[in-house]
């Protein structure tokens, strides 16, 4: 990629705080709490928000404690949100920008170095819009190109529209008629004995001490051996004896990744594994439920101590005693005659908190009870 052509406006937005506060955390190597940003919007710190923009994201219904981003959405002076439907997020847009859809947009990907093998692979349209949505990329370059100036020339030479771009970053792989044809670059596999070129550790060799990590703990005196692995006990939301099973969520393979569940296939077959669909399942251990006189199919209340869903019971032996498992993906209540009012959100009673060294949420550290509703 060429250096970025920013104009002043662009350098000073860059210079500013972030609101994800992963320019201020201690450790190196941080992606950065986004969830850690519906607070920034609503303290107004580490600045007040004019405007914000929401690209396919859905974070009402992904994020622990879903509903601080529907008061935080809701103070923004002005929010744009940029989708190929109408989500959670969207119903708090004073405009929604209509996008296309995967299978009818330009786009490429590349491998993960860890996975061992390099590859390339180039995203054609499938099927023609049927709506004047355009994809995120195409609307980013036409917008800076009508805007002209110095806008305009921060994107000079990589391309005027989504599929131009694609081409630009892909050209020293292969031909754009040999990647046309063939879709996918495949690259020579690592080779042992080439880790120099590979690791980007300081060392460029595999570091069972994190350098990084060394060098930001250093500043710590509490902590016995900067940069070394060692054991954290976890901190839960709520106590074992008012909260006796620790909530576990997961991802389904029928939910819809891209924030929206109203396909009546989807609903269908959502939990294939238990021949279930439309619906949340509340599941728990056989010892567990036997004890609390609990059976399946019953009606429950989960609580935790940020609130408490009701769903249906499946009593099981493959969970783990102690553990109450919900499947994340239901609980929409933005319009789709096939999500709106399917199931619950378990993130709507996961606690607020974040991981102490990679940034993110902490996702399974919160505690419940179960009863019979």
């Amino acid at each position: 990629m060429p250096p970025l052509n920013g104009d002043a406006t662009a350098k000073a937005g860059i210079a500013n705080a972030r609101l994800d506060a992963s320019d201020r955390m201690l450790f190196d190597g941080q992606s950065g709490g986004v969830n850690r940003v519906p607070d920034a919007i609503l303290k107004g710190q580490p600045y007040a928000l004019e405007l914000g923009v929401g690209i396919n994201a859905n974070f009402s219904m992904v994020a622990p404690g879903a509903a601080r981003w529907d008061d935080a959405l809701q103070s923004l002076p002005y929010y744009v949100h940029i989708a190929p439907f109408m989500s959670e997020m969207a119903l708090f847009a004073d405009l929604v920008i209509p996008s296309t859809t995967f299978l009818e947009q330009w786009g490429y990907d590349h491998s993960s170095p860890g996975v061992g093998f390099a590859e390339a692979r180039i995203k054609q349209p499938v099927v023609d819009s049927l709506t004047q949505g355009r994809s995120v990329g195409d609307a980013v370059f036409e917008v800076s190109q009508k805007l002209g100036g110095s806008v305009a020339g921060a994107f000079g030479g990589v391309g005027t529209d989504a599929e131009s771009f694609a081409r630009f970053r892909t050209e020293n792989l292969m031909s754009w008629s040999d990647f046309m044809v063939r879709g996918v670059w495949v690259g020579p596999a690592y080779r042992y004995g080439k880790y120099d070129s590979i690791f980007r550790t300081p060392s460029q060799k595999f570091e069972f001490v994190s350098a990084p990590l060394k060098k930001a703990e250093e500043i710590l005196s509490s902590v016995v051996q900067p940069g070394a692995p060692r054991y954290t006990a976890a901190a839960f939301i709520g106590g074992e004896k008012d909260y006796p099973f620790v909530l576990t969520t997961y991802q389904p393979l029928l939910t819809v990744e891209n924030g929206s569940q109203n396909y009546p296939w989807a609903q269908e077959i959502y939990f294939v594994m238990h021949g279930v669909g439309w619906t949340s399942l509340v599941e728990m251990n056989e010892k567990d439920a036997r004890t609390l006189g609990i059976g399946d199919a019953a009606d429950v209340w989960v609580e935790s101590p940020s609130g408490r869903l009701k769903a249906k019971a499946r009593v099981t032996e493959w969970n783990r005693p102690g553990c109450v498992v919900m499947a994340r993906g239901q609980g929409h209540y933005a319009p789709g005659e096939w999500q709106k009012g399917m199931g619950v959100n378990p993130n709507d009673i996961v606690g607020v908190a974040f991981d102490n060294l990679s940034g993110q949420s902490a996702l399974y550290n919160t505690r419940v009870k179960v009863y019979r509703a």
